[in-house]
């Protein structure tokens, strides 16, 4: 009786356990993706360092992410500030139809992204793209738009100036680079998906976007979040050849205004401090820097229980 009522014991506490754990819905980009890559370690580490339990979404694009947690769909997400912050004020492609429910949860790190070509393409610069095969109008993944449109504004083209290829997102716009239908890849530095492109077309040259004097400010043009930052070779990274400098803009975990206090504390506490697990889990989390994971960002406000706990690590 006694080795009973100690297992049943055991047994109640455990479902009371599972009882208590919350599952939020964390929305991002589709497999193959970088940020869907990260998404998982993110979820794995608030899991391992909190009561939440976390399950990873992965939608077609932009949009249905944004989607998703406005209308209480998902609890978090996964994306750059510039998408996340037009979503919310009503402007960009989501003009008149803002999204007032989103808000900052924690800032991560600067993504890198850029323009690869293939190794025997003949392609130098972003001006040589003139009348090449360019992916664009990204119908589900409607963020990209602004980064490709800055970067060849970078280079001093518009996309006027190409042959413009319709694309629904980064990862089937890869594939169709890999199949010969576009001239130009569009990605972000160190996903696993740009390595299988290299392995499948002969290897990947990453095209400099500083060769202007102005180049940089011409890319804030179409957003004033963009900004450089240098991407050195290593081997995780295919077609980085030599130090280059690359679009970057901030990456951060968003929420939705529907999400309780308490649980935005402790997925952004968990998130802040396990930068190790962080690293481990993904070579790029390298670039967090606590200090700055409160980082304010103009165009989207913070969620209260983000913003309790910066309080409470600042003072």
């Amino acid at each position: 009786m006694l080795k009973f009522s100690r297992a049943a014991g055991l047994a109640a506490a455990a479902f009371a356990a599972a009882a208590g754990a919350q599952t939020v819905g964390f929305a991002t980009l589709p497999p193959g993706s970088i940020l869907h890559a990260q998404a998982s370690v993110i979820a794995k580490i608030v899991q391992d360092h909190s009561k939440l339990q976390v399950r990873v979404i992965g939608y077609g694009g932009d949009a249905p992410i944004l989607d998703a947690v406005n209308a209480q769909k998902a609890d978090f997400l996964l994306l750059d500030v510039g998408e996340i912050a037009d979503a919310y004020k009503g402007e960009g492609d989501w003009k008149g139809k803002p999204k007032p429910n989103l808000r900052t949860a924690i800032t991560l790190y600067g993504s890198q992204m850029a323009f690869w070509v293939k190794k025997d393409s003949g392609i130098n610069s972003i001006a040589d793209l003139k009348g090449k095969r360019v992916p664009s109008e990204w119908m589900q993944q409607t963020g990209v738009l602004p980064h490709t449109t800055a970067l060849l504004n970078a280079g001093g083209i518009t996309y006027n100036d190409v042959v413009k290829v319709p694309e629904v997102n980064v990862v089937r716009a890869a594939d169709d680079f890999k199949a010969g239908k576009l001239d130009l890849l569009f990605f972000a530095v160190g996903a696993p998906k740009v390595a299988e492109v290299a392995a499948s077309v002969g290897g990947l040259r990453l095209l400099p976007i500083d060769k202007l004097p102005d180049a940089e400010r011409r890319m804030k043009k179409v957003r004033t979040e963009y900004y450089f930052s240098r991407v050195n070779p290593a081997p995780h990274l295919a077609g980085v050849d030599q130090p280059s400098r690359v679009q970057t803009i901030d990456v951060v975990v968003a929420v939705g205004t529907h999400v309780k206090n308490d649980v935005v504390y402790e997925f952004v506490k968990a998130m802040r401090e396990n930068k190790k697990a962080l690293v481990e889990g993904h070579p790029n989390f390298s670039r967090f820097v606590e200090g700055n994971a409160g980082k304010h960002q103009p165009r989207l406000p913070h969620h209260p229980g983000a913003v309790r706990y910066f309080r409470e690590t600042s003072s």
